[in-house]
Formats: C-alpha cells, structure tokens, sequence
C-alpha cells in the first residue's frame, strides 16, 4: 500500500507585507524579510484502491469521490485531484493552528498538495517551480488573493529577504549562523487572539486601490519597502535592536494602510505585551485576528510568555524551519 506525507511548514514575516501584492511588485518592486517556522501542516497520502476520500482535522470535515460536495474549497482540492489523474485513495489534511490565523495556512496546505500530486505522478519539480505554480493555483483556480511572498516562503524554507518584480525575484537565504539570527530565533514569542479571519478580503480592498492609483496607498507602501531593506541591513550589519525597532516601525506603517488591520483587541495585547519586555509587536497575515509576534531579549521571553497567558490560551515560542516543503518517511 504506497503512503505519502508531506509537511508544508508555516511562514511568519517581520517586514514588507502588502508590498509583495500585485501589482505593486510590478509597479514598483515589492520586498519582504519572512521565515518558515517548525509548524505547519502535514499531508498524508494513502493509495487503499477505495474512491478518493478528502478528511481535514482543522475543519472537521471530511469528504469521498462519490459524496456531493458542500464545501466550495474540498470541491476545488477534489477538482484538482481528478484532473491530476488521482480518483482514487486517502487524503488526510492537519494543521498545527486554524487556518485564517495569518501564518500562510492557505499557502501551506495548497503547496503541500501540488507536492503531492507531483510525487504520486513521478514528478520532479524544483522550489521555485513549485513556488511559483503554488502561487497561480492559490489565486486563479482557489479564488484567493495572495502576495507572493507566501508561496515562495513555504516552498524554500528558512530566513530571507525577497524582492519581487514583474515577472521574476530575487532571494536572499539569510546566514542562520550570524549573531543576530541566532538571538532572533531565540526572541520570538507567537500570541493567538482567540479568532481568524479572512485575508483575501482586506487584500482585494488594496488591489483595487492600487489599481485606482491611489497616491496616498503607493506612499505608505514605499516607506514599507524602504523600512524592510532597512531591517535587511540591520541583520546583515548584526544590530539586533536596530533590527527589532524596524520591525516595531514597520507595524505602525503597516496600520495605516486600511482602519481594518488592526482593532482594540489587538491593540490591547500588543500594549500589554510592550509594558512586559516585548521590543516590537505585529499582527500575521492581512489584520484584524489571528497570531502576533513578539520579539523580545531572550532572558526576557519566559517572563513575557507567563504574562501573556493571562489574556490567551494559546502562546508558543516557535523556531526555525530551514527546509521548506519536503516529503517524509511515514
């Protein structure tokens, strides 16, 4: 009985979202500073001879071939399976957070099934193919609107700086041996606030801003692509502070960008979490729920982590993923 598993890990970023949104990176070049981190989801794949059965532990739903189908997104994930040439056997899909949690969950689980299917069909592909064919499916056969950087994130694993264009990037894997990172991944601190959301929707509203030309969004988004360089160099230059208030620097312009990144439930935290230890706090993915990140000195994170407890069931320090999407022995 041949068996599959695939784990597709999540992506945190720390500077440059919304500039990686077409079509700013057309108009303008986008960049983003991004790391895939250890959770994820996990894609397993069991050839049993039955009709393709589709179950998710993070929706808890589950779905066969012969079933009418309900849910508009295991319609998409069971269209693309027949059309890939796959009708038959075990698809099981789990997650280490909900998706809607502002980690790349969408691009985590879609890049984990073309993974799949490129491994049941024989298939050899490279990340940035993956990446990019992630990245076309996610927006133009599952109806979602993405940046890029989460595709390219999750297929390549680990710290980078990316810049995007018009039809290409650039990728900058980030020593994991400088000072400065190795600190970094010790300060980390993720914070749930207790409910997801969806971010195509708040994407779409800047698409079509950016589409309208509006000056003042192209302002905003410029000072987000100078910050992120600038927190580049600060990683580079292992200035670790110089680093965390650029990411700090870096939510405030990112707020401004739409009155719906962000709400007093969100702010409230990230108060709370300044006055206990924290350098720089903010909110994963396109706004208004989901995780924070926290970056503090790591003899302060403990302290940090029982304070924020208080105010959420769910905060974890979280480290590195240095592979990206892979196949595992099952």
């Amino acid at each position: 009985m041949r068996r599959i598993s695939v784990i597709s890990p999540y992506r945190i970023s720390f500077s440059g979202g919304g500039t990686d949104i077409p079509p700013f990176p057309e108009m303008f070049g986008g960049c983003v500073i991004n790391s895939t981190i250890d959770k994820g989801i996990r894609v397993n794949y069991v050839e049993d001879g039955f009709p393709l059965e589709i179950s998710s532990r993070d929706i808890l739903k589950s779905w066969s071939f012969s079933k009418h189908i309900q849910n508009s997104f295991l319609e998409r994930v069971s269209t693309l399976f027949r059309e890939r040439g796959v009708r038959k056997g075990r698809l099981s899909i789990s997650g280490d957070v909900p998706p809607g949690t502002g980690l790349g969950t969408s691009s985590a689980l879609i890049t984990g099934l073309i993974q799949i299917l490129h491994l049941l069909n024989g298939e050899e592909v490279s990340k940035a193919d993956l990446a990019n064919e992630t990245y076309e499916l996610e927006k133009n056969f599952f109806n979602v609107t993405l940046g890029k950087q989460d595709p390219f994130a999750i297929s390549f694993g680990g710290l980078k700086y990316f810049e995007f264009f018009k039809d290409d990037y650039r990728m900058e894997l980030l020593d994991h041996e400088l000072p400065t990172v190795k600190e970094l991944e010790r300060s980390i601190l993720m914070v749930y606030t207790g409910a997801t959301h969806n971010s195509s929707d708040e994407l779409q509203d800047e698409v079509s801003k950016l589409k309208e030309g509006s000056e003042e969004l192209i302002g905003r988004l410029l000072e987000i692509k100078k910050n992120t360089k600038e927190a580049r160099d600060a990683i580079i230059k292992n200035d670790f502070d110089r680093f965390v208030n650029l990411v700090d620097i870096g939510w405030e312009l990112k707020k401004s960008l739409s009155k719906n990144i962000s709400n007093n439930k969100v702010d409230d935290l990230i108060r709370i979490a300044k006055e206990n230890g924290a350098g720089a706090a903010r909110l994963m993915g396109g706004g208004s729920e989901g995780f924070i990140l926290l970056l503090a000195h790591h003899d302060r994170i403990w302290e940090l982590q029982r304070k924020m407890m208080e105010y959420s069931e769910f905060v974890t320090r979280i480290s590195f993923d240095r592979y990206g999407v892979r196949s595992v022995t099952s």
